[in-house]
């Protein structure tokens, strides 16, 4: 038998967007779509950039945010008997430090390989003035090697396209990933996943000028594109209003696609797409947050030693309030382009 407990998780500095580059740069990024393999330059969040969030670029990003508000949308249940049953996808393992054939294979190469996204504009981007890897995502994965290696850490960054997060750790190609993977009863069967550490939704995102005014009959006609193995595709494919679908292997590429005429709307995590509207604050988000979902560090199922070692890191990253890592990564890359109430980092949820 399950059984769930919550565990304890706590709740500044100046960002330093790029975006005008990010948009010209990342087209061709985008349009890409394959996988990087080899050590990218990790560098730190802290260096370079020009400080403060450009006032048109946030000014438009907390508008498309604040212009509907709405209550997340109810969670996904694993084994749902249809009469209030199941359990959440996001119950994880206790944490511990007590390490095991994972942590001993990890710390024994001196390395850690962590799969990650390169351009997801303040998750995991490179930065176009001197092209470090940097954002929200970016400085967990440092803190979890920095726990496992010590100071200054080995670590090798891989970026991997959206659709293949998953097979990269089924093929051994990473240790973790740590890309916005959102946590699902499905690949939950696949990957074991972290306690969470982000809460998001899928929301539709269009050009202000859109005729789409939400998940409806407003779609119909209308192309919509979503990373494919994707929570969002999923839906589209359940649900398409009408709408004609289009799939690329990442998220990117779908505001690619809507920037050059080719499609209307993009339907991915209304954090990403904070993101995406702080590159381009010609889009917004229409509609209802139509899912609720967690973000979680994905691991290979036999490695629990590994996955209680990341939520041992998880608790102290989250601990200690506004004062926390997490709390202060935040503030670096996403308080200019999510409202206030996103800046509390989620209860974790144990289930031994």
């Amino acid at each position: 038998m399950r059984g769930t407990t919550r565990g304890e998780a706590g709740v500044g500095r100046g960002l330093a967007p790029h975006w005008r580059a990010l948009l010209l740069g990342g087209a061709g990024l985008a349009l890409t779509g394959a996988m990087v393999v080899g050590t990218l330059t990790a560098g730190s969040p802290r260096e370079g950039g020009d400080g403060g969030v450009p006032k048109e670029t946030a000014d438009a990003t907390r508008a498309s945010l604040d212009e509907d508000p709405v209550p997340l949308a109810s969670r996904e249940r694993c084994d749902d008997s249809g009469e209030g049953g199941g359990f959440d996808p996001a119950e994880s393992l206790a944490p511990s430090r007590e390490g095991g054939p994972a942590v001993d294979r990890i710390q024994e190469s001196g390395q850690l390989v962590v799969g990650i996204d390169q351009n997801s504009y303040r998750w995991g981007y490179r930065q176009p003035d001197d092209g470090k890897i940097v954002g929200f995502d970016i400085d967990l994965a440092r803190a979890i090697a920095e726990d496992l290696l010590g100071p200054d850490p080995d670590i090798v960054f891989r970026a991997i396209p959206t659709d293949q997060r998953i097979g990269a750790l089924r093929t051994d190609k990473v240790d973790m990933v740590v890309r916005s993977v959102s946590i699902t009863c499905e690949r939950i069967e696949q990957v074991a996943f972290s306690a969470s550490y982000f809460e998001t939704g899928q929301q539709l995102m269009v050009p202000r000028n859109s005729p789409i005014t939400g998940f409806d009959e407003s779609m119909e006609g209308q192309r919509v594109c979503s990373a494919k193995e994707t929570t969002a595709t999923q839906l589209l494919e359940r649900e398409s209003h009408g709408a004609h679908l289009m799939e690329r292997p990442n998220h990117l590429d779908c505001l690619v696609q809507i920037q050059l005429g080719l499609a209307e709307a993009l339907m991915t995590d209304s954090a990403l797409a904070a993101g995406h509207i702080g590159q381009d604050p010609t889009m917004r988000l229409v509609g209802e947050e139509l899912t609720a979902e967690s973000y979680g560090v994905a691991m290979r199922s036999e490695d629990e030693d590994l996955v209680r070692w990341v939520n041992a890191v998880l608790a102290s990253y989250q601990a200690g309030g506004t004062s926390s890592r997490w709390h202060a990564s935040f503030d670096e890359w996403l308080s200019g382009y999510l409202p206030e109430s996103a800046g509390v980092p989620p209860e974790p949820l144990y289930r031994d």
